[in-house]
């Protein structure tokens, strides 16, 4: 029989496909309830489904008397995203099958110095690790540290030394037409992994705040992803000089620069200095806690304005968390939004967050028509 070029129950396969993707195989019992469709409308969807080679039934594990229904879960020879965090002179590249399911990773040196150079061999080296796994592409998501506008253009990369480049336009021009491309900032990837795999799981919006030593980025998650420069945001307006041009902002008092100087010591010794201060060294302690006000004085006033269902922090302010949760909590009081709202602050569960975050990206447009 010829594979049908549209299903005949089109939302019960968009329902499904999204349902798998997000809450891991079951069977088929569990997802008619989930769903809230008939048995029959979901009974057609799977067989769709397994027919173009999108999901497949696997045995389930015994669990008590009877035999146990099959389980749906993706076909290993199904579709594929390539996930990638995009640095200077390097990529992160994980090839990622529904359900986020790592097929491959690795990473990859980028010869090439202008952003056409550097996005064609990136778009070579995307090619190469797909076609090891021989499975379709459907999307590519990658992750910039900078300032991202819709539609892929970098507006400003510091670290590459970019300012408006269209980033995702010049990737299409190296990737077949049938692949959806995305562009997107690493804070705003992370955000969106905790929000759909992590601690920030649940209906929204969910603050996430992001730092890995310099700077503090974050985004407000839930139906969108709205990235944000929370490390600009001014706790002191006669405060330090920042570069940006304004006095008092969160990141010159509460990322690893800030830890650093007021512990006296270079940046690079952060990991040494932020082990200390859980030990309950004196001098490092100070540092960290000091931070770890400063912090909370943000997020208060990150809270009254944005009104989140819930904070998360990752990377370094997850490190500030577990030795100064007190402190940031404290601060965190002052919100009267906090204080009526009882916003819970949560540290980042997820690993390798802008690459997990790249694919949930890639994969929007397939889940919105896996047909």
């Amino acid at each position: 029989m010829p594979r049908p070029d549209r299903p005949a129950r089109p939302t019960a396969v968009v329902r499904l496909v999204r349902l798998l993707h997000d809450a891991g195989p079951m069977n088929r019992a569990e997802a008619t309830t989930r769903l809230g469709l008939t048995r029959t409308a979901v009974g057609d969807a799977a067989a769709w489904l397994t027919e173009i080679g999108v999901i497949a039934a696997t045995a389930a594990a015994p669990s008590g008397r009877g035999r146990p229904s099959p389980l749906l879960g993706f076909d290993d020879r199904g579709p594929v995203v390539a996930a990638v965090h995009l640095r200077p002179r390097r990529a992160d590249i994980a090839v990622v099958g529904l359900g986020a399911t790592v097929v491959s990773r690795s990473s990859v040196a980028l010869p090439g110095t202008t952003p056409q150079a550097v996005l064609k061999a990136l778009a070579a080296r995307v090619s190469t690790a797909v076609k090891r796994c021989e499975r379709p592409l459907v999307g590519v998501g990658v992750g910039i540290a900078g300032m991202v506008r819709p539609g892929g253009l970098v507006r400003n990369a510091v670290h590459f030394g970019w300012d408006d480049v269209p980033a995702r336009e010049l990737l299409e021009q190296s990737l077949p037409d049938e692949v959806d491309v995305r562009v997107e900032t690493d804070s705003g990837l992370t955000a969106l992994a905790e929000h759909r795999r992590g601690a920030g799981r649940g209906p929204g919006p969910v603050l996430v705040l992001v730092s890995e030593g310099t700077g503090i980025g974050g985004a407000l998650v839930g139906d969108e992803v709205r990235v944000l420069e929370p490390g600009h945001l001014s706790i002191d307006r006669k405060g330090l000089r920042c570069p940006c041009g304004q006095r008092g902002c969160l990141e010159l008092y509460a990322d690893g620069r800030a830890i650093a100087r007021n512990a006296g010591v270079p940046l690079d010794h952060l990991p040494h200095l932020l082990a200390r201060a859980e030990a309950g060294a004196a001098r490092e302690s100070r540092a960290v806690l000091t931070a770890a006000d400063h912090l909370g004085t943000g997020l208060a006033n990150l809270v009254n304005v944005l009104v989140p269902t819930g904070v998360v922090l990752t990377g370094l302010l997850a490190d500030l968390h577990r030795v100064g949760g007190a402190r940031i909590h404290a601060q965190l009081g002052h919100s009267v939004v906090a204080r009526a709202d009882e916003v819970a602050v949560a540290v980042g569960q997820v690993p390798q967050p802008v690459l997990v975050g790249a694919a949930e990206l890639a994969f929007e447009g397939y889940l919105d028509r896996p047909f």
